[in-house]
C-alpha cells in the first residue's frame, strides 16, 4: 500500500499530518504545494488549532505479509 503524507506545523513545535491512501505515480513536490495552499487554509488540528505551515510530504510504500 501507498499512502501520501502531508505533515503541518501546528503551533510552537506541534505538527499534525494528513494522510492520503493512494496517491497518483508520478506525484512531484510541486503538485503537492499547489494542492496545499488550497487545503491548509481551511484545515485544524482536532483540538481546533490553525495549521501554520506546510513542513514535507512523504510517500510510503508499506508491504503486507501474512503469517501462516
Amino acid at each position: 500500500m501507498k499512502t501520501l503524507q502531508l505533515v503541518f506545523a501546528a503551533g510552537s513545535n506541534a505538527t499534525s499530518t494528513l494522510t492520503i491512501a493512494n496517491p497518483k505515480d508520478g506525484l512531484t513536490l510541486d503538485e503537492v504545494k499547489a494542492a496545499v495552499a488550497k487545503i491548509q487554509p481551511i484545515m485544524v488540528t482536532r483540538s481546533g488549532a490553525a495549521l501554520t505551515g506546510f513542513k514535507k510530504a512523504v510517500i510510503v510504500n508499506t508491504t503486507e505479509e501474512e503469517l501462516e
